[in-house]
């Protein structure tokens, strides 16, 4: 089954919230994994573009969301 981008981005991005907005790596590549069935390669582009967009930030192990990844939530 191929991920559904739009909705694994906005799942992680409230995933994120939902846990305080911020998690390690490996928590939310399982959490990727489970739900939207997002492999290795998949996870990597899907926080890769959440990146680019400045939607989180990837610091010593951890994903955290940004300013801009809270508002892009409440944006719906």
């Amino acid at each position: 089954m191929a991920t559904d981008i739009p909705t694994a981005r906005r799942g992680l991005l409230a995933f994120l919230a939902k846990q305080g907005g911020a998690l390690p790596m490996r928590e939310l590549h399982i959490h990727s994994l489970v739900f939207y069935q997002a492999g290795h390669q998949a996870f990597s582009q899907l926080m890769e573009g959440l990146i680019a967009d400045q939607l989180v930030v990837f610091d010593e192990g951890t994903f955290s969301l940004t300013e801009k990844g809270r508002g892009a939530l409440a944006d719906g």
